[in-house]
Parts: structure tokens; C-alpha cells; sequence
């Protein structure tokens, strides 16, 4: 059973994100959709060791919800645009979380509610046996300004 090694529980309005990521980075990364930065501000208040890492983001609706906007913005007679399509997709989510820490080993995405933290935990798990050090686990709900971070050591057995 993973054992948690870091907790962060982050209330984070866009504003304050974007805060975080300035302070953190020395400017807020560019064409980051609204779930992306949330999701990066939290994940930054954890202190990710070295040696190899995942990476896990949990989210009900985060990459559905950027979907729907880009696409309300298509239906309120805005032009189509790539950056907004491009913002939804979680493989863009992880690539640049995954650039902050060199040591990240493997990223995935998972849609779901609260009982997805569980499930990731089975992952974090099942990446420890084959060599996954530590698994970084968010649970990032936008509609809340929710970035919730675990860093968790897997069980190797």
C-alpha cells in the first residue's frame, strides 16, 4: 500500500495561480489553459525528490469543462481557435507539469471523482513494483479552485 510522504490541500482562485506560478517560475508559462495552471500551482507546493517519479492527475470534469468552453466559445461566434482546443487535453496538462521535474518517469490522466484517488493509489502501487520511486497524485477540481497534491512512496511488494 502506498504510504503518503506529502501532503498540500490548495484553495486557489485563477488569480492567485497565477501568483504562485510567478513567484515559482518567474512568469506564468504561456497559452496554459485555466485547469492546467491550477493543476501546476498546486503540484508545485509539493517537494518532488529525485529518482524516478509519476506523475497522476485526477479530475471528474477538468479536461471536459476547458472542452465545453472552447467549444461555447465556437458557438458564441468566436473564431475557432487551436490554443483552446489544445488547452483541454490533458497530454498538454502533463507534458508541462512533467517539464518541471526532470525525474518524471511516467504521467497519466484520470477522469473521475473521488474514488479515482483510490485507484490512483492502486497505480502509484503498481509503478512502484516496476521501479516508480514515488508517484505525485493531484486531485484538481476547477470549479472549486481545488489543487489537492500527495506525493505518496509505493509499495515495492
Amino acid at each position: 500500500m502506498s504510504r503518503i510522504v506529502q501532503q498540500c490541500r490548495n484553495v486557489i482562485d485563477e488569480a492567485e495561480a497565477r501568483a504562485r506560478l510567478r513567484d515559482r517560475l518567474g512568469a506564468v508559462p504561456r497559452r496554459l489553459g485555466g485547469w492546467t495552471e491550477l493543476a501546476l500551482a498546486g503540484a508545485l507546493s509539493i517537494e518532488v525528490p529525485l529518482g524516478s517519479v509519476g506523475l497522476i492527475l485526477v479530475s471528474a470534469l477538468g479536461p471536459v469543462n476547458e472542452t465545453l468552453g472552447a467549444l461555447q466559445d465556437v458557438f458564441d461566434g468566436a473564431p475557432m481557435m487551436p490554443f483552446g482546443f489544445m488547452q483541454s487535453q490533458p497530454a498538454v496538462s502533463l507534458s508541462v507539469m512533467a517539464a518541471q521535474w526532470p525525474q518524471i518517469a511516467r504521467a497519466t490522466c484520470m477522469l473521475g471523482d473521488d474514488d479515482a484517488v483510490r485507484y490512483a493509489m492502486q497505480m502509484a502501487d503498481a509503478w512502484a513494483r516496476e521501479g516508480v520511486r514515488y508517484t505525485l497524485v493531484g486531485q484538481i477540481d476547477a470549479d472549486a479552485g481545488r489543487s489537492d497534491w500527495v506525493l505518496v512512496a509505493g509499495d515495492e511488494n
